[in-house]
């Protein structure tokens, strides 16, 4: 056995001076010195002075000298080359389920606005723009050219998701675009709800569509077109300078209009007819006045045709004389003032000498309507004016409803020339102009002129 180590008995100096630290895995055996070069004289020279080292001894020298420093590098122990890996595995795993999770739940939403799944429930009133759609031409592969109108769906998809229907804005117009429904949409107001997937909104805001937003709106017997489409514009059916330009230039496929009347809105006087419609909102004007004027054709059916005939008067007399009646009555005589107009119109030598002296008729004719006329009024230069043209004016005063229509097509058998309104508030009717005036001076509100005798007026 080896004695044990003294450290008494260690020549640290000696053991110094055996170490060669160039080569620190030599013993002290393998001590050399360093070769010198041939041409060295032994003598120190500074390494920065060394310049006539060869280069490939450098680079050799270098190599070496790395390949010592890795030899110098020890391995990390085994468990910690294991917890190193572990962790880089569970940040991949950790990244992987977050990435996982995002997507998952970005594709949930994006699901849930797709196919409208757990939406709170709302509703809203949009209304597509008519500025918002292209119209272009397209040609098939066999040459046929059509008209394709698509709408912007930048519009689209902004006004929709303001009004909360919907809430990916790209997801909505990439499915729009792939299912070519951008195609189908049309102008207009439409009731949507949050119950809607993106197919059922693009679906229900084509023009054929049960989800455009309607109104009901009710024509009064008596209207005049100006008032009919007044009415139509307060109740969002179209833009009132719409509306004009469709009943004075649109050519709509009815007989019974005067084309020497296009270009003017009174062209549809008195075939407006009275009645409850209801339009959509922010239809197509023409539309709405088409269906106005589809109502009037029905009712004045073939019956109403053979009973002009008749009476020896075309359906357009008729309607005139009906709107004469519509405006004159006080809501319960109609027959008597028919008869009185109709007797007027075939006893010109007597009564009033062929002059309806109507004093709607001059109304009509003014700018505006006046409480009372004056006689400059009663002199207004006009075709619509009956006291200075006999027979009837040359058109309808308003829409007559389907009273005054019956009453011009059944008048009562009658003397009557004359009627006034008296104190009471009903009609009263007379044979002769002396009677009438005899009348006329027991009623407080009947307002008289010095002219009556020669232009008469009716209260």
């Amino acid at each position: 056995m080896s004695e044990p180590f003294n450290p008494d008995d260690f020549d640290i100096e000696a053991f110094l001076n055996s170490v060669d630290f160039d080569n620190p895995n030599a013993g002290p055996d393998e001590m050399s010195m360093p070769e010198q070069p041939e041409d060295s004289t032994g003598e120190y020279v500074p390494v920065r002075e060394r310049t006539d080292v060869n280069e490939a001894e450098s680079t050799d020298y270098e190599d070496e000298a790395e390949v010592t420093s890795h030899a110098k590098k020890k391995k990390a122990p085994l468990g910690l080359r294991i917890l190193r890996k572990l962790l880089v595995v569970l940040v991949y795993l950790l990244v992987v389920v977050v990435g996982s999770y995002f997507l998952a739940s970005a594709g949930w939403n994006w699901a849930n606005d797709l196919l409208a799944l757990n939406k709170e429930d709302a509703s809203a009133t949009v209304t597509l723009e008519e500025e918002w759609f292209t119209t272009t031409e397209e040609t098939d592969e066999e040459g046929n050219v059509s008209a394709v109108t698509v709408a912007d769906m930048d519009e689209v998809a902004d006004l929709l998701q303001e009004e909360g229907m919907i809430s990916y804005k790209w997801l909505f117009k990439l499915f729009a675009a792939f299912t070519h429904k951008d195609r189908t949409l049309a102008a207009g107001t439409y009731e949507l709800n949050t119950s809607m997937d993106y197919s059922a909104l693009l679906r229900n805001m084509r023009a054929s569509s049960g989800a455009r937003a309607t109104v009901d709106v009710m024509i009064p017997e008596g209207y005049t077109v100006d008032e009919v489409l007044q009415l139509l514009a307060a109740n969002g059916v179209a833009s009132i300078d719409d509306l004009r330009e469709a009943a004075a230039n649109y050519e709509f496929s009815y007989a019974f209009l005067d084309d020497e009347l296009l270009g003017s809105e009174a062209r549809l006087e008195g075939y407006l007819y009275p009645d409850t419609y209801q339009f959509y909102v922010d239809m197509d004007a023409a539309t709405a006045l088409a269906r106005m004027l589809a109502n009037f054709d029905s009712k004045f059916d073939g019956d109403m045709q053979q009973r002009a005939a008749e009476l020896g008067y075309t359906e357009r007399e008729i309607l005139i004389i009906a709107s004469i009646i519509e405006k004159e009555t006080d809501g319960v005589d109609q027959y008597n003032i028919a008869s009185v107009i109709y007797n007027r119109l075939k006893y010109t030598d007597r009564g009033t000498n062929g002059y309806l002296q109507m004093d709607s008729t001059v109304q009509y004719a003014l700018e505006e309507r006046k409480e009372v006329l004056s006689t400059a009024d009663l002199e207004v230069e006009s075709p619509y004016n009956t006291y200075i043209n006999k027979g009837l004016p040359i058109g309808p005063i308003c829409n007559p409803g389907m009273t005054a229509l019956q009453a011009a097509l059944y008048p009562e058998d009658t003397d009557y020339f004359y009627f006034v309104v008296g104190d009471d508030g009903a009609s009263h009717f007379f044979n002769t102009f002396d009677e009438f005036m005899a009348f006329r001076s027991t009623q407080t509100g009947i307002i008289t002129r010095e002219e009556d005798e020669e232009y008469y007026v009716e209260g």
